[in-house]
């Protein structure tokens, strides 16, 4: 499935909304757990939220493998 831009996951959570609230008999905004992270002064501030609320956090870093000095080659010996 390709993955919705901003703009197309923002009108499935404005539908997704509608319903919820005809439903409900009032505005559901704001009662997600995604609302957590909105901001209202943004385009798309539902989707943008939902990214935010869904990200997946970064692996952490392993630290770097002790770095140990070359070893030594066998000389050989002249004759």
């Amino acid at each position: 499935m390709a993955k919705l831009t901003n703009a197309g996951l923002q009108e499935k959570l404005d539908v997704q909304k509608w319903i919820d609230s005809e439903e409900k008999g009032r505005d559901t905004c704001g009662e997600y757990d995604y609302c957590a992270f909105c901001d209202k002064t943004e385009d798309t501030p539902c989707a943008k939220a939902y990214n935010k609320a869904t990200k997946k956090p970064e692996t952490e870093k392993k630290p770097a493998a002790e770095k140990k000095p070359a070893a030594k080659k066998p000389v050989a010996k002249k004759k």
